[in-house]
């Protein structure tokens, strides 16, 4: 009983942080950042944050094996890999959508949507991951600034892609140049949580 005791504290714990740290993000992201840019664009650490937590969290599913593979059909594998995007990385995209949603017109999906997509390309396992984040942080921000757009194209705003096409490429850039500091310690902390839950007896 003490060792669930002590599971939830810690579990409350890490959610804490989690919201702390993306209220700072947020904070800085509209105190700081937004300040400076480059032809109009800044970096946009909530949506880097996002997309590097489900690069880092990843899915909690375990991954088919050969077995399974082979048993199962294309629709179930589909539908298998299909659920398996990054959970954490959707709750962290959830908040700071719903932060957003007192400061612009419409309820941002692309966070949530892209915390979800990022866990499909978990980079946990690999050893040059802060390298591999820039790509992957580029193309995601390009994903999640269109689904942006067409939200609020769908809204009846005029001119969304023309201001798209004028501000995503610098933002991507400026995302991916950041992203590798956010991966680094992330990892670390993803490696000393689970280094420690690790420790825990089985019984």
């Amino acid at each position: 009983m003490a060792i669930v005791s002590m599971r939830s504290k810690k579990r409350i714990l890490e959610i804490s942080i989690s919201a702390l740290l993306c209220s700072t993000a947020y904070l800085m992201q509209n105190l700081v950042l937004n300040q400076f840019g480059i032809h109009g664009s800044t970096c946009n650490l909530p949506l880097t944050l996002t997309i590097v937590w489900g690069l880092v969290f990843g899915s909690s599913m375990p991954t088919l094996t050969n077995t399974e593979l082979r048993r199962r059909s294309l629709g179930e594998i589909f539908s298998r890999q299909l659920a398996s995007g990054s959970h954490s990385g959707f709750l962290i995209g959830w908040f700071f959508s719903f932060l957003y949603f007192s400061v612009i017109p419409v309820y941002p999906l692309s966070f949530p949507l892209i915390g979800w997509t990022a866990g499909y390309f978990c980079l946990r396992g690999l050893g040059q991951g802060n390298l591999l984040a820039i790509p992957m942080t580029f193309i995601l921000t390009i994903f999640a600034e269109g689904v942006m757009s067409w939200e609020l194209y769908a809204m009846g705003r005029s001119g969304v892609f023309e201001h798209l096409n004028a501000f995503i490429l610098p933002e991507a850039l400026l995302n991916a140049i950041v992203a590798p500091f956010i991966y680094f310690p992330m990892r670390r902390w993803y490696d000393l949580v689970e280094g420690q839950q690790s420790s825990f007896p089985i019984d």
